[in-house]
């Protein structure tokens, strides 16, 4: 029996359409600063769409994404700058080697709730704790620096614009990954688990393994994202890891809209280019920025991505609005 075919609304295509229209074409109207910043909101976005993983489709809140990240940041960088890999292969180790280093989580994924978020939580004070002291390494509080720019085979991706397009590729993979994934039996899976564990346990669903392949996968496309953020930075320090960074990323989700794989990507953006919009604020720019988020926050588990679909149902109800057709069942009656 075929899976069935997910249904996806004409809004959605167009304006799925539409916003990689305005991300292929972003780098004629961007300067190289500009252009950073928006290559940087795309990295993070990988991030993001990797903790809905967990978050939106599973119900785990995990306040580890940093840990994963540091470990993929920091083993492209080691490979690259130690042993002179090339980008390719540095890439696909941060990757694997996050994965791993996820599997270390899984006695601990029957907690729930806070207590799963408090566990993770540990997992990346831990794993800054070995970036920042263990200096025959990672060379501690002095960072890991002269990391090169990312290459695909001879190619050394030097203009900006390059590695935008390169980002954007691999944002794009990683979120065809997510969607395939929540769509087929996977997803369902992970969803009943979300609904009510022990009715999908009583299913004869294995939770805890479905629930450890979900943060492998997390932790592996997380793992990617680090190592893109080694290469676009070519410098890496310890605070970049700490627990604001999984609260930020945890921001991005929540903010974009929770279970929903482009609210992510939204909030992702929104969470990192509004500091830089509010430039001209001075001294009050992170006030504004909280407030902001407040506000943000106010539109509930569905966030930007919630508001987007209300919006556009409300305009297709409207489009669809025939006058004529309810004269004539008045006339009727």
């Amino acid at each position: 029996m075929s899976e069935p075919v997910a249904r996806v609304s004409p809004f959605a295509i167009a304006a799925l359409l539409a916003g990689l229209l305005a991300l292929l074409t972003l780098p004629l109207f961007l300067g190289k600063y500009h252009l950073h910043i928006v290559s940087s909101a795309m990295i993070f976005s990988i991030a993001a769409v990797a903790l809905q993983l967990l978050l939106g489709f599973t119900g785990l809140l995990s306040l580890g994404q940093a840990a994963f990240l540091g470990v993929g940041a920091y083993t492209s960088g080691l490979l690259a700058t130690g042993l002179k890999l090339p980008f390719e292969l540095t890439i696909v180790a941060a990757g694997l080697l996050s994965g791993l280093s996820s599997l270390i989580l899984v006695p601990i994924l029957r907690l729930k709730g806070t207590y799963l978020g408090v566990a993770t939580l540990g997992f990346t004070i831990i794993v800054h704790l070995v970036i920042l002291n263990e200096e025959w390494l990672t060379h501690g509080s002095l960072g890991l620096m002269g990391i090169p720019r990312p290459s695909i085979g001879p190619w050394l991706l030097r203009s900006p614009a390059a590695a935008y397009y390169l980002y954007l590729s691999i944002l794009g993979a990683a979120c065809f990954v997510a969607y395939r994934l929540v769509i087929g039996r996977f997803g369902r899976a992970l969803s009943a688990i979300m609904l009510n564990e022990d009715a999908a346990q009583a299913s004869g669903i294995n939770v805890t393994l479905y629930k450890a392949q979900a943060f492998v996968v997390s932790a592996v496309i997380t793992g990617i994202a680090g190592a893109l953020y080694a290469h676009h930075t070519q410098y890496l320090n310890p605070n970049d890891f700490s627990l604001w960074r999984s609260i930020e990323i945890l921001l991005m989700v929540s903010v974009g809209g929770i279970g929903s794989i482009g609210g992510a990507v939204i909030g992702a953006f929104v969470v990192m280019l509004l500091p830089e919009a509010l430039r001209f604020a001075a001294e009050y720019r992170m006030l504004i920025f909280a407030l902001l988020l407040i506000v943000l926050m106010g539109l509930g588990q569905n966030g930007i991505a919630g508001l987007c679909v209300s919006a556009a149902r409300a305009v297709s109800r409207r489009a669809s609005f025939d006058p004529g057709r309810l004269e004539r069942r008045e006339l009727a009656e």
